[in-house]
């Protein structure tokens, strides 16, 4: 744990960086259901992730943004690529600490992706179980690692308040919780193993405008207080321009423009950026 630890403190080193990352998807046809031809959802796509900022990933429905961060969970197979977490390779799940030092041949410490990086899904009812009560939900990753089962009662506790659901709460079903308790709660699931990095795809995108303005106030204050570094996907301009340091925006599995955020939603390069802000309806007299 020592080692890991110490080999994420340089504040130097990017949080995450994606170099030609490619997901294909088969295409079956024929009598048998044989594989005949290959999607390619997203192609190519290469990014940096600095520490404590936020990239957004903004695109079409349809465009990958979904596909690539799955893929950077491992819930989708990457079909080439190289994607290292703060200077690190990943591979099949997991993080090799010090994979390219001479010292570490022989010896290779690593760990799991999920113990660096979490998801927070579009959808907040979906993505909880609703047979278990807020306590079973957020004790099971920490009790799964090892943990005591008083000791992750304890951070439930701890988390619950941080993202403001009374400690009440861890009794209760995810069917008793409005939607952006529910956001909350995943919020809060998320962050029970002391992620590193956070991916949110959509997730505000099912929540009414004013729980919208909460969820993003409560994104942003984890991110200075915890230096947590957070990948947003998002097709809400007004949102991404108020959330993030930097832009990426993809069209049919490809980038075609990234840079700061100032630069690119105020001075867009790309035909198809300048679409995508031509579509935000604005109100005129």
């Amino acid at each position: 744990m020592g080692t890991q630890a110490k080999s994420f403190e340089n504040g130097a080193v990017p949080a995450m960086e994606v170099a030609g990352l490619t997901v294909k998807f088969p295409m079956r046809g024929g009598v048998f259901g044989k594989v005949q031809s290959y999607f390619t959802a997203v192609d190519n796509v290469s990014f940096t992730l600095e520490q404590g900022k936020i990239l957004s990933v903004v695109g079409e429905s349809g465009c990958g943004k979904s596909t690539l961060v799955k893929s950077l969970v491992g819930l989708v197979p990457m079909a080439a690529g190289e994607y290292r977490l703060f200077g690190e390779k990943v591979r099949n799940g997991k993080v090799l600490l010090g994979e390219d030092s001479a010292a570490s041949k022989g010896a290779q410490k690593a760990c799991r992706v999920s113990d660096l990086v979490q998801m927070i899904f579009q959808d907040p009812f979906s993505s909880l179980n609703p047979r278990q009560t807020v306590e079973e939900i957020l004790t099971v990753p920490l009790v799964a690692r090892g943990v005591t089962a008083a000791a992750a009662s304890a951070r439930a506790r701890e988390l619950l308040e941080r993202v403001s659901i009374p400690v009440a709460a861890l009794q209760k079903f995810p069917h008793e919780f409005s939607g952006g308790q529910r956001q909350r709660l995943c919020i809060a699931r998320s962050l029970m193993v002391n992620p590193k990095i956070l991916l949110c795809d959509e997730v505000t995108s099912a929540l009414d405008v004013s729980v919208q303005a909460q969820i993003l106030h409560l994104l942003d204050d984890l991110r200075n207080e915890l230096g947590i570094s957070i990948l947003f996907i998002s097709h809400d301009m007004q949102v991404v321009r108020a959330l993030s340091d930097d832009v990426l925006v993809m069209y049919f599995g490809h980038v075609v423009e990234h840079g700061a955020a100032d630069q690119v939603l105020v001075n867009p390069q790309h035909e198809y950026t300048q679409k995508l802000l031509a579509s935000v309806p604005t109100i005129r007299r």
